[in-house]
């Protein structure tokens, strides 16, 4: 079983907290139900490291860090997301 699912354009700015209590502000590049791309300065981020990505006022997920390049970076989500939340998010968020 794969995870792939189609990922959706957005743009967005996420806070994106650890659980050290290290937090940034992000800017967010796509969506899907399974994870999504950041872009963030954040020398504390790691391969492998939990993070908190606050998506709206009232939405929040947990994820796992799982690559990292020039300021970019992957992450799953611990649980995914309906398509629906994802598509409706992206639309918010679609410029």
């Amino acid at each position: 079983m794969t995870r792939r699912a189609m990922r959706q354009s957005a743009s967005a700015a996420v806070l994106v907290s650890s659980s050290h209590g290290n937090s940034i502000s992000a800017r967010l590049n796509d969506i899907s139900t399974y994870g999504c791309n950041v872009v963030a300065d954040a020398d504390w981020m790691r391969c492998g490291m939990f993070v908190s990505i606050q998506l709206t006022a009232e939405k929040s997920v947990q994820a796992i860090v799982r690559w990292i390049r020039s300021g970019s970076c992957g992450v799953e989500f611990l649980r995914p997301i309906p398509d629906g939340d994802a598509d409706t998010l992206a639309a918010q968020w679609n410029i």
